[in-house]
């Protein structure tokens, strides 16, 4: 297509979040889900609440103190939904891990031991239940129950983080305490088992193990360990310790991620330790595909991410214009809209590096933001953040799936002249179309009710250069702030202040994992107790 052609085209970069619809309502790709039949994975948050406040957490998990409703916690009928979804996902290994705590939720945990069909499950805690020993001998006992009840045999593994922010509030009683039951009443338990995960120049775990003189500790630092059978979950660094007794249990030590929503991208250099740990995470830990899993037999599964809210996805693989959610969608419906949509098709098939690739012809700023915040969870919402971004990431994806051979003509005919002509056409078109076109991630916002905290946070994201914007764009938006809100206006970017406080990282949180639309509008007159 020559110049002339494309300046001749309507620009659909200038209406993105409309052009992006009407594709999803297309099978425009041709896929086989059986290729992905192999066993597969689930990480579940069951609740957002933890008491431990840990100062690294992403999250920054508050207890709960008003009512919760279900897009905070897991409902009954959100653990009834979750143990039917498992149970037809053909899933190796499920990690219940936050979030918050999730041994909080202790009949969610319980029935999914008893209940789901999987021979792998890890609770991932803080070890908060068990600073009393005697209470945490009972939650074991409740554990082992569940795994006697269970109609086919399953792996448990109790997890305990051992860290120095775990230790500001818990020290190491939990670990201690756990280590001690598991060494008298579960030593040869052929299902219930335990571990530590630690961290990289961390100093806690060397603590705990100090408490159990005589042991002996085995490093096992060869490529792609794992904790499982099955299934390939890649530990970068994993220890045995055998205690003086015998008793022997197993030590994962994990990268630390410098997550932050609000890095400043003006300050490039200062982020590339995070950029680097990001990096080498995907590549040594999930083969730059964090939405495919491998099995020891060769086969190829999913690696499914559940929020505590009900929205599912497959790992770093959701797009926020195209949600799925638990509470009213099965899983049949999730496996093949997933596949369906072009967007997380692509990422299933070829992973991270080409997805950076792509992105990266228009938008170098967008796959910067996606490293510099470094929340591997939310990649996908982060990176497709801005609607023209999405619009031209598909595109370009479905004219590599046309060259392929794999877009369904009678599919494509139904699409606008102007899209489908980009479809067909050179990925030089698309991005001189994608340049021309001024719309941006204020016009994005402005698209939606005002709402002065909302913009405000957006601002503060503008300072931070986290969107490619015009000194006359930023005013737009400015200009735009100030003649709507009732709270403080700003006469210069550079005014807009870093607001501090765990209510400025909750919102921001929200912006990534907001809860499905029509899931929150099924539950909204729910509200849940502590489960």
């Amino acid at each position: 297509m020559n110049q002339m052609q494309c300046s001749s085209l309507v620009n659909p970069f200038m209406n993105p979040d409309y052009y992006r619809r009407l594709m999803l309502k297309l099978n425009l790709v041709s896929y086989n889900t059986q290729e992905y039949a192999g066993k597969s994975f689930m990480c579940v948050f069951f609740t957002r609440f933890c008491g431990v406040g840990c100062p690294f957490c992403f999250f920054k998990s508050a207890p709960a103190r008003n009512e919760i409703s279900i897009a905070d916690q897991f409902s009954e009928e959100g653990i009834d939904r979750f143990v039917e979804f498992c149970n037809q996902a053909n899933l190796g290994y499920i990690l219940i891990s936050g979030g918050g705590e999730p041994l909080t939720q202790k009949r969610a945990v319980l029935r999914t031991i008893a209940e789901v069909e999987t021979s792998r499950i890890v609770l991932v805690t803080s070890g908060n239940w068990a600073l009393n020993k005697d209470a945490a001998q009972r939650y074991l006992s409740e554990i082992d129950a569940a795994i006697k009840a269970r109609k086919t045999p399953c792996k448990v593994t109790v997890r305990v983080s051992v860290s120095a922010g775990h230790a500001i509030k818990l020290g190491t009683h939990p670990a201690f305490n756990l280590i001690k039951l598991f060494e008298s009443d579960y030593p040869n338990h052929p299902y219930l088992k335990f571990q530590i995960h630690g961290f990289e120049n961390d100093p806690m775990f060397p603590k705990v193990m100090d408490l159990f003189p005589g042991h002996q500790l085995d490093y096992n630092r060869g490529p792609r360990a794992s904790d499982d059978e099955t299934v390939i979950k890649v530990i970068p660094q994993k220890i045995h310790v055998t205690l003086p007794s015998g008793y022997e249990f197993v030590v994962g030590i994990s990268k630390i991620f410098g997550s932050d929503l609000r890095p400043n991208l003006h300050e490039i250099q200062r982020l590339q330790d995070t950029i680097k740990t990001f990096e080498k995470d995907l590549e040594e830990s999930e083969d730059n595909n964090s939405a495919v899993l491998f099995n020891t037999n060769g086969d190829k599964g999913l690696d499914w991410s559940l929020n505590y809210n009900g929205n599912i996805c497959l790992w770093q693989n959701q797009v926020n214009d195209n949600q799925w959610n638990i509470y009213e969608d099965s899983f049949p419906k999730v496996l093949n809209k997933t596949f369906r949509d072009p967007i997380t098709l692509s990422y299933i098939e070829n992973g991270c590096k080409y997805r950076e690739r792509v992105v990266d012809e228009v938008s170098p700023r967008a796959v910067l933001r996606l490293k510099s915040i470094s929340l591997r969870d939310y990649a996908g919402t982060v990176v497709f953040e801005e609607e023209k971004t999405r619009l031209y990431y598909a595109i370009r994806i479905l004219q590599d799936y046309f060259k392929a051979g794999r877009v369904v003509q009678d599919q494509l005919s139904k699409l606008p002249d102007e899209i489908r002509e980009l479809i067909i056409g050179e990925a030089e078109t698309a991005q001189e179309l994608y340049h021309q076109a001024e719309y941006t991630i204020v016009d994005q916002y402005k698209r939606k009710e005002f709402d002065s905290v909302s913009w405000r946070d957006l601002l503060e994201l503008i300072k931070l250069g986290h969107y490619d914007l015009t000194q006359e764009q930023i005013q737009e938006a400015l200009d735009y702030y100030n003649s709507k809100t009732e709270l403080k206006k700003y006469a210069s970017i550079n005014e807009v202040e870093r607001e501090i406080g765990e209510d400025i990282q909750k919102r921001l949180t929200e912006r990534l994992m907001y809860m499905k639309p029509t899931a929150r509008k099924l539950g909204q007159p729910q509200l849940i107790g502590n489960l």
